[in-house]
């Protein structure tokens, strides 16, 4: 009888999951293919090393027979999933998943998977702080740092897994199932690929689709549409609430008050935290409760919330000069969670919005702004639109850049005023990377001293 040959995985998208994977399925004797719109120069070698295993790359095109061909397609968060050649493979019945799907498979230890708009990178490296001051050994990655089919390669080993996930991976996720589900907000995002902001928030809520009640879902109660879509989650609902007494975990002044079903309740206080503003509740609240449902207890929880430190280009102080304060939230790529940011001012705020449109609605910051918001300066490619929403209802000006936007803000701030970067866009307009932009928006803030003659 003639063997059966090796099935084939062709990999759609060569940036750092896609690579990971593929080196990933080599090493479980897969037959790789890989395709990428980009050329070989454009890699700077990065594909050596996956090349030398065994991988046949297909760059610069990709070539409707290599999908057809393929016994399984692995795709990329960064590929739409409507291009041609997907779409004639799906229509012949041959599986496509994503790099978070396939590797989960791989593997057998407990999930707890973060997803929302806005404020999921903190909230997952919160939770994995909690998991460690407990004794536990966390896998801390997804969207967030080094991907699953990374660790996975690398051999290490953890008790649990938390992941922060895009709402690309969840499309790409047809069986993933967490046993602890955190979903943090549902704002206008990525509307450049989603036919509509329903489509959006439907691969949000996917995350808890396969759920069952042996699993845990936590979700914002205060959030809108978390609220009006809580009757399709079928695993445990725990609410987290600002303003509810009855949400399983409330902010009590500086504390949070946090119980699960039949469990004493826990108070975690918020004095040392190092996490300012009213988002920043909310993800200290939901890592909290996912923890406790992980078996953790105040003690551990408290050690993380007074030790974590956050992260860079998330509403990051970066200096005061002559009284004015400097803020980098290159991080806030959406209209959310802008709002969020300008939420934690109780001062004059100057806002540097702009970059890629995501083609959302900038009209929610117009309520904000006019409460704390002293003048708008849009630039970049998404400039014209955000100031032409704006124009008449706060006051803004249109700038073709980042650096006449900052130097124009500072020209016009006084003592006492905010002037933040927090620009609602994607960076790719300019840059290579949200941080990328907020390096810069730094390094326009450390040449004040030496560049007075133009304030």
């Amino acid at each position: 009888m003639r063997k059966k040959s090796r099935e084939k995985t062709l990999v759609v998208g060569l940036g750092i999951s896609g690579r990971a994977v593929c080196a990933l399925l080599l090493s479980r004797g897969a037959v790789v293919a890989a395709t990428d719109l980009r050329s070989r120069a454009e890699f700077n070698g990065t594909l050596n090393g996956i090349e030398k295993a065994g991988c046949s790359l297909r760059l610069g095109s990709h070539r409707l027979e290599d999908f057809l061909e393929a016994d399984r397609i692995v795709v990329s968060p960064g590929i739409p999933l409507n291009i041609e050649p997907l779409k004639e493979a799906r229509s012949r019945g041959i599986e496509i998943v994503g790099e978070l799907e396939w590797s989960w498979r791989q593997v057998g230890a407990p999930v707890i998977a973060v997803t929302g708009t806005n404020g999921k990178t903190t909230t997952t490296a919160l939770i994995g702080e909690m998991l460690k001051q407990a004794g536990r050994h966390p896998f801390v990655g997804g969207n967030i740092g080094t991907p699953l089919s990374q660790w996975i390669l690398s051999g290490q080993q953890a008790d649990i897994l938390v992941l922060e996930l895009s709402s690309f991976q969840l499309d790409t996720a047809p069986t993933f199932r967490p046993d602890i589900g955190v979903l943090l907000n549902v704002t206008e995002d990525h509307l450049d690929r989603y036919d509509s902001f329903k489509a959006y928030a439907d691969s949000k809520l996917s995350l808890f689709r396969r759920q069952d009640r042996a699993n845990f879902a936590v979700i914002n109660g205060d959030d809108p549409i978390c609220k009006e879509r809580v009757g399709e989650v079928p695993g445990k609902v725990l609410w987290f609430s600002c303003s509810d007494p009855a949400a399983n975990a409330r902010v009590d002044g500086r504390v949070v008050k946090a119980a699960l079903a039949g469990k004493a309740e826990i108070e975690i206080s918020l004095e040392k935290t190092k996490l300012p503003g009213l988002h920043n509740r909310e993800n200290i609240m939901a890592a909290t409760l996912a923890a406790m449902c992980a078996g953790v207890s105040a003690g551990p929880i408290q050690a993380a919330v007074d030790g974590f430190g956050g992260f860079a280009h998330r509403v990051e102080w970066v200096r005061n000069w002559k009284g004015i304060d400097f803020y980098d939230d290159s991080k806030a790529t959406n209209v959310g969670a802008v709002v969020k940011a300008l939420g934690g001012f109780d001062r004059p705020v100057l806002l540097l919005l702009g970059g890629r449109d995501k083609l959302g609605s900038y009209e929610p910051l117009i309520a904000p702004l006019s409460a704390r918001g002293k003048e708008v300066f849009a630039f970049g490619e998404a400039g014209p639109r955000i100031y032409g929403q704006l124009r008449g209802k706060v006051p803004a000006g249109l700038y073709p850049d980042l650096g006449s936007a900052f130097r124009e803000a500072v020209s016009r701030a006084s003592p006492g005023d905010v002037v933040l970067l927090s620009p609602a866009c994607a960076s790719f307009d300019r840059y290579e990377s949200y941080a990328h932009r907020g390096d810069h928006f730094k390094s326009l803030a450390a040449e004040l001293d030496s560049g007075e003659q133009w304030i």
